[in-house]
């Protein structure tokens, strides 16, 4: 006689894990289900021939029971009817069969035997895990990281995670069991990612934006290095962008070390109590660090995370050198000698270019009574008069000669006419009228005085 999967009203319920009696037992394999939202699963459990009855029901509908101690067929179930199958095959064994996961589905689930006596027992609970599809993305600078995985690992393993992008297959996958990120830094990369497992395109994660102008996540630090004196404080100015339609859930500040996992700087023994968080979960992502000391030095950087997984951390960060009383003293007088050669520098420029232009307006102006003092004789309106220098403008001034048409000659008694006999007493020759009368010594002819 073939066990029934059928539907008991009121059920006597001996709920035995394991091994249920001598006679009894039931044996579910596996345990624990993860399956990927949206996809099928089966529940099977085996049992001994001599079992008349069988169904499955789970602890988490008792709500809904007409007695919370009689449990009642899951087939029954409203939020199950239509998606689940229960199954009996001739080997003794019950299937339970899960049409589109969902995340309610989640839980325990238990097989109901009852014996040909009416004894009733209850198998060990299976734990049924609807997973989630994630895709994680991560930004440093202008390179993305995106990540596929599930929120646990999957019973049943497909052999690939597959990638699209603007829900088209772009010819890129990698193993389930060992993931390889996809990692994007161009521009041209710009678009809608998602992720898929095995041939079930259908099945996708939540898609996420890359690159597009609303949805860049991105920090910007005012300074990149702070000088600071030990005991002071210090802000950090910063700002930071996210997708609009992105929540962000954590926001935190954190001491960079190399290969070491980043921890929020408020949390950390050596800043603690002396950390100031400023900033909001909007823009601002200021920071303020009291009391600074020199083993405070080195970089910080800020890091935020939405709601979608989606986490971004401004890098490089802001490098902090801080230095003790001592090296500030020195520092400072270092700084009042600078200044003061600079002073003494330039009281000297000062006062030698008034000097320097005197000197050269003295020496151009010696220059200029040098020229005047210089002139060309052949300039000089006197010294033109003298026959060695004078040019053709002076030619009426024809030197004297004998020549008989020469006034003074005229008056030679020989030649003269009868006009000049009145002269006749006058026994003066040209010549020695030329001896007789005064040198003119045209060369060292003066010029006026004006």
């Amino acid at each position: 006689m073939s066990p029934e999967c059928g539907t008991l009203s009121l059920i006597t319920l001996l709920c035995v894990s394991g091994r249920l009696s001598e006679s009894v037992s039931v044996s579910c394999s596996p345990q624990t289900v993860c399956a990927l939202q949206g996809s099928e699963v089966e529940l099977t459990c085996s049992y001994p021939k001599t079992i008349k009855t069988v169904f499955w029901f789970s602890f988490k509908q008792k709500a809904k029971w007409r007695n919370e101690k009689h449990p009642e067929d899951l087939a029954l179930d409203s939020d199950y009817t239509g998606r689940v199958n229960c199954t009996e095959s001739t080997d003794s064994k019950s299937t339970l069969t899960f049409r589109e996961l969902r995340e309610r589905d989640s839980g325990e689930y238990h097989l109901m035997v009852i014996t040909e006596q009416g004894q009733n027992y209850s198998s060990p609970a299976v734990t049924v895990t609807a997973a989630d599809l994630q895709l994680k993305m991560t930004q440093s600078g202008q390179t993305v990281t995106l990540t596929c995985s599930t929120s646990c690992s999957l019973t049943s393993k497909p052999n690939y995670y597959y990638w699209y992008k603007n829900s088209v297959y772009i010819n890129r996958y990698t193993p389930y069991s060992r993931p390889q990120p996809l990692v994007l830094s161009s521009r041209a990369d710009a678009g809608s990612y998602s992720c898929s497992l095995g041939d079930r395109s259908t099945l996708k994660s939540s898609a996420v934006d890359i690159f597009k102008e609303d949805s860049e996540m991105n920090v910007s630090y005012t300074d990149r290095q702070i000088d600071a004196v030990e005991g002071l404080s210090v802000d950090f100015l910063c700002t930071y962008s996210h997708p609009k339609a992105e929540r962000v859930n954590k926001a935190f500040w954190f001491y960079f070390r190399p290969e070491v996992e980043s921890e929020e700087l408020s949390e950390e023994q050596q800043f603690a109590g002396r950390v100031e968080f400023n900033g909001d979960k909007e823009r601002n992502c200021t920071l303020r660090l009291r009391d600074v000391r020199e083993r405070d030095s080195g970089e910080y950087r800020f890091q935020f995370s939405t709601q979608s997984g989606e986490t971004f951390t401004g890098s490089p960060g802001v490098t902090l050198k801080v230095t003790g009383a001592e090296g500030s003293e020195q520092s400072s007088v270092l700084t009042l000698v600078t200044v003061g050669v600079v002073v003494f520098l330039a009281i000297i420029l000062i006062t030698a270019v008034p000097w320097v232009c005197c000197m050269i307006r003295r020496k151009r102006g010696a220059e200029r009574d040098t020229d005047i003092q210089t002139t060309d004789p052949a300039d000089h309106t006197y010294t033109a008069l003298n026959p060695k220098y004078r040019t053709s403008d002076y030619d009426t001034l024809q030197p004297l000669t004998d020549s008989p048409s020469d006034t003074y000659t005229a008056l030679n008694p020989e030649t003269m006419s009868s006009d000049y006999d009145t002269l006749t007493g006058v026994k003066v020759s040209h010549s020695e009228l030329q001896r007789r009368a005064p040198a003119i010594d045209y060369e060292n002819l003066q010029r006026p005085s004006p």
